[in-house]
């Protein structure tokens, strides 16, 4: 049996978590913790789970997968679609697949647009990224957790 480096059979994909379900107030941006996969993981799927946007229509959510090689640099991945505060519980994924290769050169100097996602975008450390903006009014407050699958 081979394990990859979080003890996990490599055979077996295995579920991750990069945002526990929380609600979240307004903030400039916020770096989730990176959790390392190394080179065993060739497919990885990643669920956005909004369960409330308690706040008003002008307030917004906007999160990002972000990947890395060294863990100090990072480019994004994926922008999930731009949640504002009235909207409804949604779910929404992303998927990143090495069967999936690139055929031109993708510039990640900045974000992919709101609702893209660069599917052959990799590294060994992912993370995700968000941004909560108080449009004003009541203070902003979205509930969302980010977790996915590697195999």
């Amino acid at each position: 049996m081979i394990k990859g480096p979080r003890g996990v059979e490599l055979i077996q994909g295995e579920t991750f978590t990069l945002a526990a379900s929380a609600a979240r107030t307004a903030t400039a941006g916020t770096n989730g913790t990176a959790v390392y996969f190394g080179g065993e993981r060739k497919r990885f799927i990643v669920l956005l789970n909004t369960t409330n946007c308690d706040t008003e229509g002008t307030d917004t959510l906007d999160v990002y997968l972000d990947w890395s090689f060294d863990d100090s640099t990072y480019y994004n991945g994926a922008h999930f679609t731009q949640r504002v505060g009235t909207d409804a519980a949604t779910k929404e994924y992303a998927i990143f697949d090495t069967t999936t290769p690139g055929a031109v050169v993708i510039d990640v100097t900045s974000d992919a647009n709101s609702g893209v996602t660069r599917p052959q975008v990799f590294g060994p450390y992912m993370r995700a990224r968000w941004v909560i903006v108080d449009g004003g009014g009541t203070a902003a407050s979205f509930t969302f957790s980010v977790t996915g699958w590697a195999e």
